[in-house]
């Protein structure tokens, strides 16, 4: 007999949002990725205690996962060590440390909430609540299609420029002389 990990199914609106991970894994998730970026940052927990204005104790236990995801103390967090917070918020709940990982550098997570603080601010903004969560889904999809094609287009223009022989020049003598 297989042992099937339970998945919970949660209602939003009318909405089935999958959560297959419990509060324990989770907070496994959060403790790994704190860790890493507290850890890659050089700094030591009673170092970072001492940045986020903690004692090392209840810093350690937040480190741990035990109080779970808390924003504020998060976005502390993220600001010591330069990451983007609302991405290991997202990975949390995706259960990916990758996840906080690839946002990290590019404020991925938290550039998503600026878009639709923008989208909600504009004029004719509050028609967000008209739209259907299936054209939401659409549209979101379309833009993560886009996205993922200009990363392809980025690797594939890196891939060039580091192999164009234009750019590096075959002549190591500034004069041009062979």
């Amino acid at each position: 007999m297989t042992n099937m990990r339970q998945v919970q199914v949660v209602c939003v609106r009318g909405m089935d949002v999958l959560q297959d991970q419990d509060a324990a894994a989770r907070r496994a998730t959060l403790r790994t990725i704190l860790k890493h970026f507290r850890k890659r940052s050089g700094l030591k927990s009673a170092e970072m205690a001492k940045l986020m204005g903690k004692g090392l104790r209840t810093y350690q236990r937040w480190e741990s996962g035990y109080y779970g995801v808390q924003v504020d103390p998060i976005k502390r967090f993220a600001e010591i060590v330069h990451v983007d917070p609302w991405g290991i918020i997202f990975a949390v709940e995706f259960g990916s440390v990758d996840f906080a990982i690839d946002t990290s550098g590019n404020n991925a997570a938290s550039l998503l909430l600026v878009a639709l603080r923008r989208l909600h601010r504009r004029p004719g903004g509050k028609a967000l609540r008209d739209l259907d969560p299936r054209s939401l889904l659409l549209t979101y999809t379309r833009g993560f299609d886009l996205l993922i094609k200009r990363a392809e287009e980025y690797a594939a223009d890196l891939e060039q420029w580091m192999f164009d022989e234009d750019l590096g020049g075959g002549d190591d003598d500034p004069d041009g002389k062979p």
